[in-house]
C-alpha cells in the first residue's frame, strides 16, 4: 500500500447466525445442503436462526494509511546509486496512500459456527509521497538541504484472496473472529503484494419488529489487525520527472549556489584555515553529489527501484452495524480508525439456500 492498501482491505459479514443458540419448537427436517451438522442444529430446534448457506457480498471499500519507507535502492542500467540516493538521503517526511474500491466476495457456512468465503477487490488510489532530499558531511552535519517535493501517483490494483470467519451468540450478544489473506496485483510492482487481516467484534442484537424476528439492527464494536505479509520489498520502474517535476533544476540551483557561498567564505581573508578546509571537504562531497546524480539520469530516464514499506499503524478500532432486512436481504456499515489509520465499508449481501435432493420439487 502502497499502496498497501491498501489496501487493500476486506472484512467478512456475521449476523443472525450468532445467534444460533435460541431456542425454536420447530422439529422439520433441515432442509439445505449446508452447514454440515445443520441436521443436528434442526434436532435442538434452533435451525431458524441460521443464516442461509449462501451469500453474496457488493461492498465500498474506503482506506487512508501512513507509511514508513523503510529500504529504498536505486539502480539505473547495472549501475547502483543507492550511495546517494537512499532512505537517508531523500528523507521521506510524509507518505500516505488512499485507496477506494468494489469488494465482491462470495462465502459459504461450511459449519454452523464456520463461514468461508473467497473475495475479489477493483481498486484505484493514490500515494502522496513528501520528500526533503537531504546530504550530511562524515560529522553529521547539513552540507545540502533542498526544498520540500511533493507528489501524489495514482494506481489501479486488483485484489483477491480467501478467509474465514468463527462466531458465537448468547441470549441476544454475540461475537466473531475473522482471517483473511489477500494479494494484490498493480502495475506499479513487479511482484503481488501480500496483506493479512484479524479482526474480533462483539455486539447486541436489536429486533425491530416483535412479529419479525428476521428484521432487526446489530450494532457493534471490535479491533482490527491488517499488515503486509511476507514483504521483502518490491521492484518497480519508474519516471522520476513524471513524479517530481522541476526537482532537476532545483537539485542543480541548490547545490551551485551552495558551492558559491562556500566559496565565498573560503575566499575571505578572516576565514580560518581549519574552517577552509572544512568547507573546501563540503564543495568537494557537492561536486560529487551532482556529477553523480546528472550523470545517472535520474531526472529524465525510467528508474528501476527496490522499495520496502511498513504502516506506522497496524491496529485500528472498528465500529459497525448489520441491519438485517429479511432472511435474504442485509445492509452493513462499518468504519475503523487509529492515529494513522481510517477506514470506511458499506455494503449490501445477498442470501440464498440450496435444498437438498429430498426437498426439492
Amino acid at each position: 500500500m502502497t499502496l498497501k492498501t491498501t489496501l487493500i482491505l476486506v472484512l467478512c459479514f456475521f449476523s443472525s447466525s450468532t445467534f444460533l443458540f435460541a431456542q425454536s419448537q420447530d422439529s422439520t427436517a433441515f432442509p439445505y445442503v449446508l452447514p454440515i451438522w445443520g441436521d443436528k442444529v434442526q434436532e435442538r430446534g434452533m435451525a431458524d436462526q441460521l443464516q442461509l448457506p449462501f451469500g453474496f457480498n457488493v461492498n465500498y471499500v474506503n482506506a487512508y494509511m501512513e507509511l514508513n519507507i523503510t529500504e529504498f535502492e536505486l539502480m539505473i542500467g547495472d549501475k547502483d546509486f543507492s550511495g546517494i540516493l537512499n532512505t537517508e538521503t531523500l528523507n521521506f517526511t510524509n507518505v500516505n496512500a488512499t485507496t477506494n474500491g468494489a469488494n465482491f466476495r462470495a462465502d459459504a457456512w461450511v459449519l454452523p459456527f464456520m463461514n468461508v468465503y473467497g473475495l475479489f477487490s477493483t481498486v484505484t488510489g493514490g500515494t502522496d509521497v513528501t520528500l526533503q532530499p537531504t546530504w550530511r558531511d562524515a560529522t553529521g552535519e547539513i552540507i545540502l538541504q533542498l526544498p520540500e517535493f511533493s507528489s501524489n501517483v495514482q494506481f489501479d490494483a486488483l485484489a483477491y484472496g480467501a478467509g474465514t470467519t468463527i462466531v458465537y451468540g448468547w441470549n441476544g450478544y454475540f461475537s466473531s473472529i475473522d482471517m483473511n489473506y489477500s494479494r494484490t496485483d498493480t502495475e506499479l510492482l513487479e511482484k503481488q503484494v501480500g496483506y493479512l487481516t484479524l479482526s474480533a467484534r462483539m455486539g447486541y442484537r436489536f429486533f425491530l419488529n416483535k412479529n419479525n424476528k428476521d428484521l432487526f439492527l446489530a450494532p457493534y464494536m471490535g479491533i482490527m489487525y491488517r499488515n503486509f505479509v511476507g514483504d521483502r520489498g518490491s521492484n518497480g520502474n519508474i519516471s522520476m520527472d513524471e513524479v517530481f517535476p522541476g526537482l532537476d533544476d532545483a537539485f542543480n540551483t541548490k547545490v551551485d549556489e551552495k558551492i558559491a557561498s562556500n566559496d565565498a567564505i573560503i575566499n575571505d581573508p578572516s576565514t580560518s584555515a581549519a574552517e577552509k578546509i572544512k568547507l573546501q571537504a563540503q564543495n568537494q562531497a557537492l561536486q560529487t553529489i551532482e556529477d553523480g546524480v546528472n550523470e545517472s539520469g535520474i531526472f529524465t530516464t525510467n528508474i528501476n527501484y527496490y522499495i520496502k514499506k511498513d504502516l506506522i499503524q497496524t491496529v485500528t478500532f472498528q465500529f459497525g452495524f448489520n441491519l438485517q432486512l429479511n432472511k435474504s436481504w442485509m445492509l452493513r456499515g462499518e468504519y475503523g480508525v487509529s492515529d494513522s489509520q481510517r477506514f470506511l465499508m458499506t455494503g449490501l449481501q445477498y442470501r440464498f439456500g440450496v435444498k437438498k435432493k429430498e426437498f426439492r420439487n
